[in-house]
This record gives C-alpha cells, structure tokens and sequence, in this order.
C-alpha cells in the first residue's frame, strides 16, 4: 500500500475565546517553540502581563499576531535587532500604556495592518510609520495621543486605505498635509481638535468612502468639490463650526447613505435630495438652516432616519409622502413648522419615533396614528467597527472550515460598516436627540431599536385625544404636553402596556384620571399637572406610589395622595357618579315622559269630565284614583332627580 501525500498545511494556530489560563503569555511553554508559526490568533480572552519578548525572538516566521481584547498592560517594547516579519499585527483593547516606539516603522517596514485602538497609549504618532510603504489600515483610535498627523504618513504611505485616529488628543491639519491621496478611503478622525477648514480641492481623495471629523474644531465651509468624490458613502462633520450653505448636489451623490451635517452653524434653505438616491440617514438638526422641508425627502425609498430638529425651518408639513418609504426616524422638533399634522403622514406605517414637538403646529391630533404601528425596529445591527479586522478574507482557504460564528469574525475589515439584513451600510450608527422622561439625550440609532416615541409637545394642538393612541401597545414613549388639548384621558390609554413615559400636563383636560391607568406596570415618569381634571388621583400603589404632586399639581379638584387634600365619598365620584350619570339619564327620560303621559291625560280627563258629568260617581272615583297615583309618581322622581344634582355638587 503506498503512502499518501497531502498538501502541507498552512502553520497557524487560532484560540480565540477560548478561556485559557491568564498566564500563557508569562509561561508560554508550548507556544514559544513552535517556530515554525505563520498565524497566532489569541484574541479575546483574559491573558494577563506584558507584551512578551518570545513572541518576536522566537516566532521569527510569525507573519499575523492578533491579541486583541485581553488584559495585556506594560509598554510596548519590542526586542533589539529584531528581524520580523509580522504584516498584520493586533494588540487593540488591552491596557497597554507609554508611547508608541518611535523605530516602529523601521522595525516593521512590511507592515499592511497595525492595530494599537482601545489602550492607554499616550505621546505623538511617530514619523517612522513613513517607512511602511504597504500600509493600508492604521488604528490608533481610543487613546491619549497628541500632537499633529505626521506629514510623512500621508505622503508616504500611499497604500493607506483606512486610517482611523478617532477619540485622542490631535490637533493641527486635518489631513497634515494639503495634498490629497489616492488610496484613502475611510478616515476616521473625529473626537481630536483637530482645527482649519476641508481642503478647498477634494480632487486628491476621489477614493473616499468614509469620512468622519465630527467633534473637532473646524471651520469654514463645506467645499463645494465634496459633491464631486462619486465614491463617497458617508459624511460626518457634527459639532464643528462650519458655517454657510450646504453644498445643494451633495446629497444627490449616488453612493450617499450617511449625511450628518448637525451641530453647526450651517445656514440657507435644506437641499432637495433626488428620490433615487441611496440615502439611508439624513441629519441637519442645530444649524441655523430656513425655509421649508423639502417635500422630496419624503419619496426616497431607502430613507430609515430624518432629523431636521432646531433649525429655523417654518412652513407647513409636506402632504406629498410615498406610499413605501421606510422611515422609522423623524424628527422635525424645534422649529416654526405651522399648520395641522398632515394625515398623509400615517402613511409612513415603519414609524416608531415621531418628534414634532416645540413648532406651532395647531389643530387635531390626526385619529389615523392609533392606526399606526410604532413597533420597536426588526432590524438587527451588527456592529463590524472594532473588532478583528486583522484576517483579510483571501489569505487562508482554511476559513471555509470554521464555525459561522468564527466566520463572520474573518471577514471583519474594520471599515466601520454596519451589517443589516446581510447589507453593508458604512456607519449606519446616527445620534438622535431626543427628550427622555424629561431630559434631554442624544441616543446613537443603534440604541434606539427598542424605542418606540410620539412627541407633540409644545404645540397649539386643540381637541380631545383621540382614543386610537390607546392602540399603540408598543408605544415607550408619549408627550402631548403644552398643547390645548381638551376633554377626558382616554380610558384606552391602560392598554399602553408598554409606556414607560407619560406626560399630558398644560392642556385643558378635564374628567377623572381613569383607575385603569394603574396597571401601566412600567410607567416611571407621569404627569397630568395643569389641566382641569377633578376626583380622586389614581390608587397609591405599585407605580403610582412614586409619582409625588408634580405629577398633579395645578389641577383644583384633584383629591387624594399625595395631593394635601383627601379623598372621600363626597370628592370621589369615580365610579359612583359613573353610575349615578347612567342612573340620572334614565331619571330624565321616565321624567319627562311621565310629565307629558300626565299632561295629555289630565287635559283630556278635564275635557271628558266636563263633556260627560252625567257619569257616574263610580267612573269619577276610579280616574281620582289614577291622578292621584300619577301626581305621586311625579313627585318622587323630581325628588329623586334634585337629590342627585346636589350630590354631584
């Protein structure tokens, strides 16, 4: 029997999340002598100690080092004379600390990948990264490094494809240099102070897909030359100073699906996006922007959040919305929008938050949004952004072999994508503002997948709720605070079995607070103050025993804790007027029908008795009788009927 031949396999070793022993790296036994190591993949578990020397003097084949998420602490010291030749190395989101070393770009001259994101490193970005002529992905993102962008890392590294610098202290150009580059495709710089304008000549960087400068210190105006990067998938340039119009064909680009100019001092009328556009997130919110909200954001097909909130917008409410847009987010508060809410607006059947508040919206709140849905979102986001970028997907054909767990880890690229229903959407993480039980947040959308919202607070809104909200059993949120509102609190509302957040005070609602509200088992923050409702406040217990007065105060008639008044038989007509109400309707009608029966008898009775006196005394007696009967019959019930009215009084 002759002996078979199979194909050497490729060296590599992969323990990630494995729960080893703590100490490997200090004992390392087994794994320092296998020299012949191509891969070492020991991510994610809790390794303990220093970064060891045997890893670079003894693994000297050794090409990918992944040692991401542990407990690794020290400085990052690599041995003298080191002859390596690691391309992809990874030791993100450990406590490693001190300064990145200084020969690193020497000791490494073939690196692709380097990951140090997520440590304690502090110090500048050294210039000797220059020397790594194949460097396409840096991350140095989530540490303490200052100073400014080395200009030979942008001159030199002309492979650079992702360079992710976010959440450090840098400062100075944005890009460090004026020349564009080739390769660049996503950069990430946002949380430095980082100062100075966009280059004015964006025709260097035609390869951008991503760019993220938000929270930093920019200025200037947004250069019209952005529209002409075709590539581009998303912008983000929150919080800076940026002033002056937004580019108007920005929005048209046909790979756009993140647009967040928020938080700036951004000025002129919103630009009309094309209804083919591939636009998933749009946000304007806390510019100075006016005009009106065009109505073509309305028809773009992949639209899921909107967010124009304090501007300067005014105008009415578009009615020209399609019939299959899919937008879940929209937010329009803090304006000077007029008019009725549009009933063509609860076509929008994937809504789930629903911000109107603080404009001067008047007239009803349409019935049709009980009809509505405001579902928490179906969507599963899975966030590609900080985890194993660092096994590109063509380099072993092994990958086939593992579970689809491990898988997917493989062909993570740290491109900061979003994987949602199987589609790569680039940053599809948008901060919304939003007023939370009475504060102010600003939620990433990631986090608001289980929200469900309507705020239509602070308006000139009029009319009675409309029981239909009663409806929106998945509804978390609800503020119809500050309108004119009028009438009774729908009793439907117990069926919000989901609220968490309740606030109908500064109306003109009048009534009783239903009973039934108490079993409301989530509510945390309630209040009906300032309105005209009367009776007893809803029993003390569960919930309703941590609302204190606020939730009631400026209502006169409200009775019962924890009002100072208490609440008796006299000042609770809960369920006894209820029934007294249905009793006195009844009372009414025998009432006046008894009066009229009465009066035709007794007209027609005198009538008879003049015109037939020959009857006899036997006939007369009988129909005395009757009148007497019916006049106490009468008698009883106008006492009846005033009793009641003096005890609802």
């Amino acid at each position: 029997m002759g002996i078979s031949h199979f194909p050497p396999l490729p060296w590599f070793l992969i323990l990630s999340r494995c729960n080893l022993d703590a100490n490997l790296l200090a004992t390392p036994a087994f794994l320092a002598s296998q020299y012949r190591l191509k891969l070492l993949d020991l991510s994610d578990n809790n390794l303990i100690g220093h970064l060891p020397n045997w890893l670079f003097e003894n693994l000297t084949r050794l090409e990918i080092l992944n040692l991401r998420n542990n407990s690794i602490t020290g400085e990052i010291q690599f041995p003298k004379h080191l002859n390596t030749s690691m391309y992809k190395v990874d030791l993100s989101m450990n406590f490693l600390g001190g300064s990145i070393p200084t020969d690193i770009g020497a000791i490494f001259p073939r690196m692709v990948a380097l990951n140090l994101s997520s440590n304690n490193l502090i110090g500048n970005i050294p210039s000797s990264l220059g020397n790594m002529s194949n460097l396409q992905y840096l991350d140095f993102s989530d540490n303490d490094l200052f100073g400014e962008v080395p200009t030979r890392l942008m001159i030199d590294c002309t492979k650079l494809f992702l360079l992710r610098l976010s959440n450090n202290n840098l400062h100075g150009k944005i890009f460090g240099t004026n020349y564009g580059h080739a390769s660049l495709a996503y950069v990430h710089l946002d949380g430095n102070k980082f100062t100075g304008t966009l280059p004015s000549n964006l025709s260097g960087y035609l390869q951008l897909a991503i760019l993220d400068v938000h929270n930093n210190q920019l200025s200037g105006i947004i250069p019209e030359s952005i529209g002409l990067i075709s590539y581009l998938r998303s912008l983000k340039v929150v919080g800076n100073h940026f002033h002056g119009p937004i580019p108007h064909h920005l929005c048209n680009l046909t790979s756009l699906q993140m647009l967040d100019l928020s938080h700036n001092s951004l000025s002129g009328s919103l630009p009309h996006c094309s209804q083919s556009s591939e636009l998933v997130h749009l946000k304007f919110a806390g510019n100075a922007l006016t005009g009106t909200i065009p109505s073509s954001f309305f028809n773009i097909s992949s639209l899921v959040a909107l967010d124009v909130s304090d501007n300067q917008l005014s105008g009415k409410l578009p009615r020209q919305i399609g019939d299959k847009v899919p937008l879940e987010i929209l937010v329009l508060g803090g304006n000077s929008l007029e008019g009725p809410i549009a009933i063509e607006i609860c076509k929008l059947q994937s809504l789930r938050i629903l911000d109107l508040s603080q404009n001067n919206l008047s007239g009803s709140i349409p019935s049709c949004l009980g009809k509505m849905h405001f579902r928490k979102s179906d969507s599963v986001y899975i966030d590609l952004s900080r985890n194993g970028w660092i096994f590109a997907p063509a380099i072993y054909p092994w990958r086939y072999l593992v579970d689809r767990e491990s898988l997917l880890y493989l062909y993570k690229t740290m491109m900061s994508d979003i994987l949602i229903d199987g589609k790569l959407y680039p940053d599809a993480i948008m901060m919304v503002d939003l007023i939370t039980k009475g504060i102010s947040y600003a939620y990433p959308t990631d986090h608001l997948l289980l929200m469900s919202a309507i705020d239509l607070s602070a308006n000139k809104l009029t009319g009675n709720i409309p029981s239909e909200i009663g409806n929106l059993v998945e509804l978390v949120q609800l503020n119809l605070s500050h309108n004119q509102l009028t009438g009774p609190i729908p009793q439907t509302f117990s069926k919000l079995n989901q609220i968490e957040s309740l606030d109908i005070s500064h109306n003109l609602l009048s009534g009783v607070i239903p009973w039934q509200l108490t079993q409301l088992t989530f509510l945390e923050v309630f209040s009906v103050a300032y309105n005209n409702l009367s009776g007893c406040t809803p029993d003390f217990k569960d919930q309703f025993a941590t609302f204190n007065v606020s939730s009631y105060e400026g209502n006169i008639g409200l009775h019962g804790p924890p009002m100072e008044k208490t609440c008796t038989s006299d000042s609770n007509p809960t369920v006894e007027v209820e029934e007294n109400q249905d009793d006195s309707g009844v009372d009414d009608v025998i009432f006046f029908a008894i009066l009229a029966v009465s009066f035709v008898i007794g007209f027609w009775g005198c009538i008879a008795f003049l015109l037939c006196h020959h009857i006899g005394r036997h006939i007369r007696s009988i129909l005395d009788r009757f009148v007497d009967s019916l006049t106490e019959r009468i008698l009883m019930a106008a006492h009846k009927r005033t009793n009641m009215q003096r005890n609802r009084k």
